[in-house]
């Protein structure tokens, strides 16, 4: 058997279940050098907790030499899709990092969001009647509600958000990186950008400044106390339509998935809203779509035990960190009343998710509505069946095929 330091987090296997090889990691050292990732593989949750917090810890110098190579090699034709990246708060440390988050925290209060909850269960009540008997559930329902929502939110037409699927996918490959096919991914990604720019620049644009508008019209207000440039609310309005599209449809399928095989699951999801949002805690703890956020060390220090040289890379293992036994009893069986439940599927320190509460509310009415109209769904594939997108930061199913029998 392959020791734990030579694990391939990208094969098949591990694409399929990350859960084991990350166990086995985490049982030999929370801190593990990968012989075969050439990186640090952070995999307990207090070695995850702390990095997300440490200061030392860059979230900006990965993709600034990410960005460097692929300029070089593919200068023109993706400068628009690296352009977006300006506006990307995940990819900046402060002081840059807290001028672009600060104008969209101001915007994407908790008050806006609570005020989609009406909105949410008419688009879910829409998408659930329109389900044939057997569907995709990430194709025909978690995709376009998650995308609708967003699209509200942004101020976008129907029109305009009819790309988003497509797009959050081109553009993934530039987050997650997930080609293996430099040609491939380097074409993939221009489109992306360029369709971009294209579709929403004008939109943008043309949208004025106001702090009771969309949520793009209060973005561009708040923003003009810190200057940003053209170039950062296009990308800024890019990170919100991806993160809120891609990330809470993979939530939403994984958790139906979960959720199929187990019937305390699927009461609590039925049951009233606190029972329903602890389930929704538990399910982004046992198995979110976030898997891996990514830091580099610019300056040598120590961490567990070991010399950190400086210019490291560092992966901190979400779903390492989220089945510690050393801080959740029985981490590998879902608990839908677990309490406490300090789960980091939202990241942590200064880069938590500004889409936390957004993700909840959507997973909760989503989840709740599906298992009450259709309380005897079932997956129709084995599980060995199902395929999952390739990556080493996010994990999502590439399509949920279903059987649905409506509740009498």
């Amino acid at each position: 058997m392959i020791g734990a330091a030579g694990i391939d987090l990208l094969s098949t296997a591990a694409i399929r279940d990350p859960h084991t090889p990350l166990r086995r990691m985490r049982e030999q050292d929370e801190v593990l050098w990968s012989t075969r990732h050439k990186c640090w593989v952070l995999t307990g949750h207090a070695a995850v907790d702390a990095a997300f917090r440490d200061k030392r810890l860059s979230a900006a110098r990965g993709m600034a030499a990410f960005r460097s190579r692929l300029q070089k090699r593919h200068a023109d034709l993706v400068r628009n899709a690296l352009e977006l990246l300006d506006g990307w708060m995940l990819f900046n440390d402060p002081p840059a990092h807290t001028r672009l988050r600060d104008p969209v925290r101001r915007a994407f209060s908790l008050r806006v969001v609570q005020a989609l909850a009406p909105r949410i269960e008419q688009r879910v009540g829409v998408l659930l009647d329109a389900c044939d008997a057997e569907t995709d559930l990430v194709s025909g329902f978690a995709q376009p509600l998650t995308a609708g929502i967003i699209g509200d939110l942004l101020g976008i037409d129907d029109e305009a958000r009819a790309f988003v699927h497509q797009w959050t996918r081109d553009f993934g490959q530039l987050i997650y990186g997930v080609s293996s096919r430099e040609d491939g991914f380097a074409t993939a990604i221009a489109r992306a950008g360029d369709e971009f720019r294209a579709r929403m620049a004008p939109l943008i644009e043309a949208q004025e400044a106001a702090v009771d508008g969309n949520l793009i019209a209060r973005v561009k207000a708040a923003s003009q106390a810190f200057d940003w440039t053209p170039s950062e609310l296009l990308g800024a309005v890019s990170m919100l339509l991806f993160a809120g599209h891609d990330t809470t449809s993979a939530l939403i399928a994984s958790a139906t998935r979960v959720a199929a095989g187990d019937a305390r699951v699927r009461e609590a999801l039925r049951g009233d809203e606190a029972s329903a949002a602890s389930a929704v805690e538990e399910l982004l703890r046992i198995e979110g779509p976030s898997k891996t956020f990514v830091r580099v060390a610019p300056d040598a220090h120590e961490r567990g035990g070991h010399h950190i040289a400086a210019g490291d890379t560092l992966w901190l293992s979400v779903l390492g960190a989220n089945r510690d036994p050393n801080v959740f009893a029985a981490p590998d069986i879902i608990d839908p009343a677990r309490d406490p439940n300090p789960h980091l599927g939202f990241g942590g320190g200064i880069h938590f998710c500004l889409g936390a509460a957004l993700a909840r509310l959507e997973a909760r009415i989503a989840l709740g509505s599906l298992w009450r109209r259709f309380p005897d769904l079932r997956i129709a594939v084995a599980d060995s069946a199902l395929r999952w997108h390739p990556g080493v930061v996010d994990r999502s199913l590439v399509a949920l095929p279903v059987q649905l029998n409506r509740a009498t």
